[in-house]
């Protein structure tokens, strides 16, 4: 209770904040003083962050003296022919509403027509920017550029990049890493050794892992997120799953090698992660909340296609067809992957009317303009028993798709509820 009587004795002799904070220091209820923040250290230039060990190596590959001490050095730097470029680093321009009066005189009247001795401060001022950073340096990436277009290694940091540039330049201070390659004797452009292009099949069941955690992160995860993220988020799924059959299937050149099998294993996996979604954690929600009467089912466990209807478009139907034009036989598509196509059909691009027939464009014909609905083309190389263009007969029910990566439940020629 002292600090309940140390508050009505405050407002009885009308004490002030330091003698209640007097009190309840000598009582032991007063909390620690934040400490002081420490002042940072405010630099001229780029060069004054460095050691006196790296300082003098820039000078050495300036053509520079190196003796004295750090200041003489940055100093040196700064006003070197070759050095003096990357006395600064990059920034954007912060408002000066000194520079803008004057630059602007009599902002909002009629001074600027007729001319202002103010306009004539402006170069007086000091730039806006002040300390080691200027919107006119050059950035990071700029110097990774630069050192890209001289055959020079890249990684590092600022100033290993510095360094380089300067020793390439002058010629002194050692030899600068080059990257792998060679120059071009007619143009004088560097040209970077190419890889060599893998052709290892791809660890479906690794990619799998990577696709579904990039499809459907944790909850801790997401709570990080802003609007805009998770608002693009499944167009950048689409993006990765088409980047991932493009790299993993066409480059490696996986049908025209016989491979289908692996080629359509891992078409099955994606189009099994956008049908289906998270259903083990649909499962584990509602067993969590069975035999309490009336309950929301749980969201984000399902791949919203409706967010990403370009990527779908012009990049990953147009994908499948192509995969399904390079099979060997119509029958080998029925056979690897007929399941998972019309259970992605019926599911999802049926679930919303004006995709039931998606037309498709096939980019890499501008000439022809070939469009076509992707229920034609899969009805052309997968028929539906029953009738070939409408659903499926409801007599007869499809068996359950397994592969030894996943397990899906019955699928039906219905829409998903």
């Amino acid at each position: 209770h002292q600090e309940d009587y140390i508050i009505k004795m405050s407002m009885l002799h009308n004490l002030s904040y330091s003698q209640i904070y007097y009190l309840k220091q000598k009582a032991g209820l007063a909390g620690k003083k934040k400490a002081k923040k420490t002042k940072k250290h405010k630099y001229n230039n780029w060069f004054e962050k460095l050691t006196l060990t790296d300082l003098k190596s820039l000078c050495r590959a300036s053509k520079l003296a190196v003796s004295g001490t750090k200041d003489e050095l940055c100093i040196r730097l700064c006003n070197g022919d070759l050095s003096g470029d990357y006395a600064y680093e990059y920034a954007p321009e912060r408002f000066s509403r000194a520079r803008f009066e004057a630059e602007m005189p009599g902002y909002g009247s009629c001074d600027e027509l007729y001319g202002s001795s103010r306009n004539n401060n402006a170069a007086s001022l000091p730039p806006a920017q002040q300390g080691c950073k200027r919107d006119t340096a050059y950035t990071n990436q700029q110097l990774k550029d630069l050192c890209r277009d001289k055959g020079l290694i890249v990684s590092g940091k600022r100033y290993d990049l510095v360094l380089r540039l300067l020793q390439n330049k002058s010629g002194v201070g050692g030899a600068p890493k080059r990257a792998a390659g060679t120059i071009d004797e007619e143009t004088g452009e560097f040209q970077p050794k190419k890889r060599a292009k893998s052709m290892k099949p791809p660890n479906v069941e690794k990619l799998q892992e990577r696709i579904f955690k990039k499809c459907f992160p944790s909850q801790e995860v997401k709570q990080k997120w802003s609007n805009n993220k998770y608002k693009y988020h499944p167009s950048e799924c689409m993006t990765y799953m088409s980047n991932i059959i493009e790299k993993e299937i066409f480059e490696k050149e996986l049908f025209e090698r016989g491979e289908e099998k692996c080629a359509w294993e891992l078409i099955n996996v994606i189009l099994n992660i956008i049908t289906v979604g998270n259903e083990a954690r649909r499962k584990e929600w509602a067993a969590e909340h069975s035999g309490r009467g009336i309950f929301m089912m749980i969201g984000g466990t399902e791949f919203e296609l409706n967010r990403c209807s370009d990527n779908l478009k012009y990049t990953f139907l147009p994908q499948l067809v192509k995969a399904m034009k390079a099979t060997s036989k119509k029958s080998v598509v029925a056979e690897l992957s007929g399941k998972f196509l019309w259970a992605f059909q019926s599911r999802k691009l049926a679930e919303i009317p004006q995709w039931d027939e998606y037309d498709i464009n096939d980019r890499s014909d501008w000439q022809n303009r070939k469009w076509g609905s992707f229920k034609e083309i899969l009805n052309e190389f997968v028929p539906r028993k029953g009738d070939s263009s409408t659903e499926e007969s409801d007599d007869e029910e499809e068996e359950e798709p397994q592969t030894r990566f996943f397990s899906m439940t019955k699928i039906s020629g219905e829409p998903a509820k």
